[in-house]
């Protein structure tokens, strides 16, 4: 026994793994001052939810953050593009334009939103913050979030397949596509609910309002 206390007094941490922890530490602060955390930005609830779509949410996020080429920005960096829109072929092409006040956009999401009779402001900023807290229904917020973000993905898809490819559908057909994806994503996400008193499953608001 006083050979193992012994031993237990008498011990030294390794020399080389406290160097390391010191060197993960020096490249941890290293890090964050190249790479300072910033604050978070009023719209991550609205892009950065759980059970969000990764693709539509990234399209979503580099929209927000105003880096998809619409045709505006092409113009300002001095290249001569047509300026106008090709979804409608009446005014120019702006993120506001293209996701907001152009007919065929606004049919698109409009199915939405008018199913869950909610209205969402018109202008682009003001709608990304509406879409943070929606409505106080959290299956009805989700729904709205995934359908707002499938929209955005959908109508760029086919804003670009009609700039280099020629091809164009009706927004019927869009809308037909977002409610397939949506409404397979929402199935597992209701398997994994664990639901309280008079809650029912994503689906079943799904079916109940949209479908």
């Amino acid at each position: 026994m006083e050979m193992r206390m012994g031993i237990g007094i008498g011990y030294n941490a390794d020399p080389i793994l406290e160097r390391n922890k010191e060197i993960d530490l020096e490249a941890t602060a290293t890090w964050l001052h190249l790479n300072p955390i910033g604050e978070r930005v009023n719209w991550f609830k609205a892009i950065w939810f759980k059970g969000r779509i990764p693709k539509h949410a990234f399209i979503a996020w580099v929209n927000m953050r105003h880096r998809l080429h619409t045709k505006d920005r092409m113009i300002s960096w001095g290249l001569i593009v047509p300026p106008l829109c090709l979804l409608c072929n009446t005014h120019d092409e702006t993120r506001q334009h293209l996701f907001f006040d152009c007919e065929f956009a606004r049919e698109v999401w409009i199915y939405f939103t008018s199913r869950a009779h909610v209205f969402p402001p018109l202008l682009f900023e003001d709608g990304i913050r509406w879409l943070k807290n929606p409505c106080q229904d959290k299956n009805v917020t989700t729904i709205l979030r995934l359908s707002d973000h499938a929209s955005v993905y959908t109508i760029w898809k086919e804003r670009n397949a009609r700039l280099h490819d020629s091809a164009s559908r009706p927004a019927t057909t869009l809308i037909l596509e977002i409610k397939s994806v949506i409404r397979c994503h929402l199935d597992p996400l209701s398997r994994a609910q664990r639901l309280g008193p008079n809650e029912i499953f994503f689906l079943a608001t799904w079916f109940g309002l949209f479908d």
